[in-house]
């Protein structure tokens, strides 16, 4: 006997909503209407009201228990209708309790890209005689008149016909209650993505005499169909080539010369393979790595592995190898790098031993692109991604394999909530599906390989350099080894005491003319960009600061401006000091500007490549700027951190290390762990087809044990002294590391905040009995300002930290780092 609606018990759900809230735990409750009672359930992805918005929710529970307090409808499910999978649900909750973030936040990463809806703002007025006796103003009054024309109308739509920004208008004409405001959504998934394309239809007889612009974006055209023939032309292609630009396209559209069409982004095509792509010989030390690793996968039980190999050892062929087991059993695999910018050609690599098969994905790409190739993963029809940490969370059931490749990059810790380190969520993921991790790298991250050192995970060591393929003495192909490069570490102390002030030393400078002169490419590394670090006043030490953070302003001299790398703050040098006065300004330090500048002054027929941020910026890809370098286009590349991450360039045979201590004195305590990481990583770079290849690094600090290792390639060497360290401090692995930031634009209410917030986790520990805890702070954080932000910050370490830790409730404003990677 079916049951009647008016007896039908009424449905509430408690959810997970997209809001901040001072209690991560806390879940806000829903009427459930009858007519969705049967599309909502637990895990489903739903719209609820919250204040005057919608609000993106996850549902918690659903449950006939009638609240204590009035509680507002479910507005809808999100189209098309999205739920996490149990074992999504249960990393969502374990994100959630070790993150110390909110259920919705720990969700986040797992949502389909752009969730297929937005939430719209509509307006419409309250009664049909407008705004009675209400006095407007003139903006008020065309809003007015504009919803009494068109009725009800989105707010995007009031903006663009006012042409101007209508948020104060709205609000005063909302609480005079002249018009109400109410949130509506756009369903569907992202469009299919769409590219602009231009198509040739009166070549001839066009007299273009007066208009020279549109000649030669013509001359272009016509030389693109002769090559290419009648096809669409790209039009990203067109404005790029010199001589062409938008507005005379546009003006050739005009006179009917050529047609601007709007047409589907084709899919790329398929990688092609590389000849001998599936057929690579192993090294002895590589097929003993694998035969190692072969035994876990045919096992079906979680393992994970470090395998630590030398710059240019060959752990690559080991992720594809380990990947063409996994997918031809019909598993999944997750290959993830630091940054994908920077992969192109470990992405290349994946893509030519798997036409078809990968998927990349990544936040950069277009919306449309990343929801397609999404759904593409959930229906399981492509078995591999590649992509940064996010890609943890591609929507996958069938995991075999996950790979952290240059497993020690920092770039793996998400900033924001959920602060999650891939590491620790592939280790969790792993346990899910009964697979293999492999964490990869040439200078492991110190807690990864203590973790190796004590048995917890298995390591595996590729301890040579793989070089060309050649036959060996039985006709067999086998691979020659290759050195590691020669390093020389250059005390800048005694090049200063015997009279040479020069950013690069004299054996620096020898170096480079060498590998210029031979036809060989240099690579000149600094952490820093920009022609000077600071302008000071040699007068009275003023320093020119932000007015906003805490740090000083970067000269940039192509620009002529002061830049903060902050918060993007700009203005022009001072030509007198703003506190005395005096005219004696100097510029001091060395970014990448300068040493450009002195490159092109040492070597005058070099051709030098800049490859920062700043170059980036400007509108230049990594990929572009890769090209060139392989094209041996550039002779001298200046770069910043961007060069040290797995780049493969067979023609650098001299590396010059400009400043090895940047990094070394800051007062974190991973800073000999960073310094040792990313000298090995940029002297990697040398060599890796060539021998005799050379690096140079110039210390203040030669003998410091960071440095001292670097030079010797020595990891072992570096490892006992930072372990040793470490234990003696109570640093991680030995003791756990919880941070937290206030921030704040008043100083006194940060600083009050904070030391009212040192007092309740103090409180908490005593009342709970924590032993193993250590309170540490409140104190300024070491960069005091951000964006007009004050900042304070605690510490809290020891065993017991996370228990202390999530038995406090903060506000919003506090950020809670947990096994943070920097304490700076």
């Amino acid at each position: 006997m079916e049951t009647s609606a008016s007896t039908r018990k009424q449905l509430y759900v408690d959810a997970a909503v997209d809001t901040p809230v001072s209690d991560r735990r806390r879940l806000l409750t829903y009427a459930l209407p009858e007519h969705l009672a049967d599309r909502v359930a637990p895990r489903h992805l739903i719209w609820v009201p919250l204040r005057k918005e919608l609000r993106l929710a996850i549902v918690v529970r659903v449950h006939a228990e009638t609240p204590a307090f009035p509680v507002r409808p479910v507005y809808a499910p999100v189209e098309p209708a999205f739920c996490l999978s149990e074992r999504q649900w249960e990393l969502v909750q374990w994100i959630a309790e070790t993150t110390l973030c909110s259920l919705f936040e720990a969700a986040s990463p797992c949502l389909p890209p752009g969730v297929g809806q937005r939430s719209v703002e509509h307006l419409r007025l309250r009664s049909p005689n407008g705004a009675g006796d209400h006095q407007l103003t003139r903006t008020q009054q065309a809003l007015v008149d504009l919803l009494a024309e068109r009725g009800e109308t989105s707010l995007e739509a009031a903006r663009k016909a006012l042409g101007r920004s209508l948020t104060s208008v709205v609000a005063k004409l909302e609480a005079a209650g002249v018009i109400e405001r109410t949130a509506r959504v756009v369903s569907g998934p992202p469009r299919t993505p769409m590219a602009r394309y231009v198509r040739l239809i009166a070549p001839d007889g066009v007299d273009l005499h007066r208009a020279p612009a549109q000649r030669r974006a013509l001359e272009v055209i016509r030389r693109r169909v002769a090559l290419a023939g009648d096809e669409p032309i790209p039009w990203h292609d067109l404005v790029r080539r010199p001589g062409v630009t938008a507005a005379a396209l546009q003006a050739l559209a005009e006179r009917g010369v050529i047609e601007i069409l709007e047409l589907p982004v084709p899919s790329a095509p398929p990688a092609q393979p590389r000849p001998g792509a599936g057929s690579t010989y192993l090294t002895p030390e590589q097929a003993a790595a694998w035969r190692t690793l072969l035994a876990a996968l045919r096992a079906g039980e979680p393992e994970e592995f470090l395998l630590h190999g030398i710059t240019g050892s060959g752990k690559t062929e080991i992720y594809l190898r380990a990947a063409a087991w996994c997918v031809g059993r019909g598993k999944q695999v997750i290959m993830l790098v630091p940054e994908i910018a920077l992969a192109a050609q470990t992405v290349a690599r994946f893509n030519e031993r798997f036409p078809g098969q990968v998927a990349v994905l990544h936040s950069t790409l277009p919306p449309a692109t990343r929801y397609h190739t999404w759904r593409a993963v959930a229906e399981g029809r492509i078995p591999i991604v590649v992509g940064p940490r996010s890609a943890l969370f591609a929507p996958m059931e069938r995991v075999g394999l996950v790979i952290l490749d240059e497993e020690h990059e920092s770039a793996y810790k998400q900033d924001n909530p959920p602060r999650y380190h891939a590491r620790e969520v592939a280790r969790r993921l792993i346990r899910q599906h009964n697979a293999v991790l492999l964490l990869g790298s040439a200078t492991p991250d110190v807690t990864t390989y203590y973790a190796a050192e004590t048995g917890a995970i298995r390591l595996l060591e590729l301890p040579t350099r793989v070089g060309p393929r050649v036959l060996g003495k039985q006709g067999r192909p086998e691979h020659r080894t290759l050195d590691l490069p020669e390093v020389q570490v250059v005390d800048m102390r005694l090049e200063l005491s015997q009279g040479h002030t020069h950013i690069f030393s004299r054996p620096l400078q020898a170096a480079l003319r060498r590998a210029v002169e031979s036809g060989e490419q240099a690579i000149l590394f600094l952490n820093r960009r920009g022609a000077a670090t600071l302008i000071q006043c040699r007068a009275c030490g003023h320093v020119e600061q932000c007015p906003f953070c805490d740090v000083p302003l970067v000269y940039h001299a192509d620009q002529r401006l002061l830049l903060c790398h902050r918060c993007n703050q700009r203005q022009p040098p001072p030509s007198r000091c703003p506190a005395c006065g005096s005219g004696a300004v100097g510029y001091y330090g060395t970014g990448t500007q300068r040493v450009e500048a002195e490159v092109r002054r040492l070597l005058p027929g070099a051709r030098v490549l800049r490859w920062d941020q700043d170059a980036l910026r400007r509108g230049v890809e990594h990929r572009h700027l890769m090209q060139r370098v392989l094209r041996h286009e550039v002779d001298v590349i200046v770069g910043t951190q961007m060069v040290a991450k797995g780049l493969d360039f067979p023609l650098v045979s001299t590396v010059g290390i400009i400043n090895a201590d940047t990094l070394l004195h800051l007062p974190d305590i991973r800073s000999a762990e960073r310094t040792f990481q990313l000298l090995t990583q940029v002297a990697g770079r040398a060599g890796r087809r060539t021998p005799g290849a050379r690096v140079i690094v110039q210390s203040y600090t030669p003998d410091h044990y960071a440095i001292d290792a670097a030079s010797r390639h020595d990891y072992a060497a570096f490892y006992r002294e930072e372990i040793a360290f470490r234990r003696k401090h109570g640093y991680p692995p030995f003791r756990r590391l919880i941070r937290f930031v206030y921030r704040h634009p008043d100083e006194v209410t940060c600083q009050t905040t904070a030391a009212e917030v040192a007092d309740l986790l103090a409180a908490t520990a005593d009342r709970l009995g924590a032993r193993d805890v250590d309170l540490l702070g409140p104190t300024p954080a070491f960069t005091a300002k951000v964006r007009g932000r004050y900042q304070w910050q605690i510490l809290l370490r020891g065993a017991d930290s996370h228990a202390v830790a999530s038995a406090v409730d903060l506000d919003p404003g506090w950020a809670i780092d947990v096994d943070p990677l920097s304490v700076l």
